[in-house]
């Protein structure tokens, strides 16, 4: 049974969790995205894409593109084609209301597919873009996505990946804190995660297991760093919750206290 024949397993979060009301209530980006009507998009996309090393005239996939601002985005900076992938309905019909609104639909266009098996030839694009996706996927499905990235790369393509809250600073730099005084224990929760992420978020990421997934999907050239973003609202009192910003700001505990990653693997050849 080849690549292609071969039957996927269900995804683990169903298609359905990621709903309408998701994507224009919760996603980030959405207050923009619904007081414009889809006109206007959050300038992470246009950032994210120039940190990226997005170039004229290459050809993006952006795969989770959710509303498909970054499509747009692309197009605006200069690509020459903009592929999203969706598993979820309503992301999809959301990302051609952007599209739309852009008019860049002669250029882009977002099409509904799992990721761990993309509809997409091998060696047809110059740009995978993973943005805040990562932590929806379980390491089986990761890594199904990244090798599908890796095989849809030309040679000296890249993949870039964003990725947010880190394991860390639940696991680690939170449950110290409340382990250290058993006072805050019935005020400060077990687990800080909110409904959403509990839900949704299956394989947070450490900087280690992240550069060790790009690496088993084949990206010999891996590289991940630390971010800025600095993630606090779940600490139930002021105090304590200055302490992220503090660890963020030195090199030695910054991944304390900073939330994000940033990745970048390059397919060699």
């Amino acid at each position: 049974m080849n690549h292609e024949t071969q039957q996927l397993a269900p995804p683990t979060v169903s298609p359905e969790v990621y709903d309408a009301e998701y994507y224009l209530r919760s996603c980030a980006g959405s207050e923009d995205w619904v007081a414009s009507g889809g006109k206007a998009a959050d300038a992470r996309y246009a950032g994210s894409l120039a940190r990226a090393g997005l170039r004229p005239g290459d050809v993006l996939l952006d795969i989770g593109t959710g509303r498909g601002e970054l499509l747009a985005a692309a197009i605006e900076a200069g690509a020459a084609r903009a592929i999203g992938v969706e598993y979820s309905a309503a992301a999809v019909a959301l990302a051609r209301t952007t599209l739309d609104e852009h008019g860049v639909r002669d250029r882009a266009t977002v099409i509904a597919a799992d990721a761990r098996r993309l509809p997409l030839p091998s060696g047809s694009v110059d740009l995978v873009t993973l943005l805040d996706v990562v932590e929806h996927l379980t390491p089986d499905e990761l890594q199904g996505t990244l090798v599908e990235a890796h095989r849809v790369l030309r040679g000296g393509g890249r993949v870039f990946a964003h990725t947010l809250p880190t394991r860390t600073i639940y696991d680690v730099t939170y449950r110290l804190q409340r382990l250290s005084r058993p006072s805050r224990w019935k005020r400060w929760p077990a687990d800080p995660r909110n409904d959403f992420e509990r839900a949704m978020h299956v394989n947070e990421q450490t900087l280690g297991s992240l550069r060790r997934a790009l690496f088993q999907a084949g990206f010999r050239r891996a590289r991940v760093t630390r971010g800025e973003w600095i993630h606090d609202e779940f600490v139930p009192d002021e105090g304590p919750r200055r302490l992220y910003g503090r660890l963020a700001a030195h090199r030695l505990t910054r991944g304390l206290g900073a939330a994000d990653l940033w990745a970048e693997g390059v397919k060699e050849g």
